[in-house]
């Protein structure tokens, strides 16, 4: 809904990058938001529920050798809906499970999210 209704106002580019990101598809290259403390508790601050995943398969690695186990980079890349032709997830076996196609919401639960589109 944030997405569409930037759209149709222009408002998009005058947000912060730290707003866009929630709003659509992003992806986060390199450490995690929580590197170098994901051994510290971090709540939600809706509900306040501890956040337990904080890790990922590189990170974990600090439990054995910290040298490695970070990058100290995080580059984010928004994308646009309109933009995306499909964002597929491809499973242990090699099966390709389309998530997002042609801009809009086609994992079985997700339709519903395309509805602020189609307003």
């Amino acid at each position: 809904m944030a997405y569409v209704i930037a759209e149709k106002y222009g408002i998009i580019k005058k947000l912060p990058i730290l707003i866009v990101e929630k709003m659509g598809p992003h992806f986060a290259i390199g450490d995690t938001c929580y590197a170098w403390s994901e051994d510290n508790p971090v709540y939600n601050l809706l509900n306040n529920k501890e956040i337990t995943a904080r890790d990922n398969e590189k990170s974990i690695i600090r439990k054995e050798d910290k040298s490695k186990a970070y990058t100290n980079i995080h580059t984010d890349i928004t994308i646009p809906y309109h933009s995306i032709k499909f964002i597929s997830a491809v499973k242990r076996d090699g099966e390709y499970v389309d998530i997002i196609k042609d801009g809009r919401f086609v994992l079985v639960g997700t339709k519903s999210l395309n509805k602020p589109f189609d307003e």
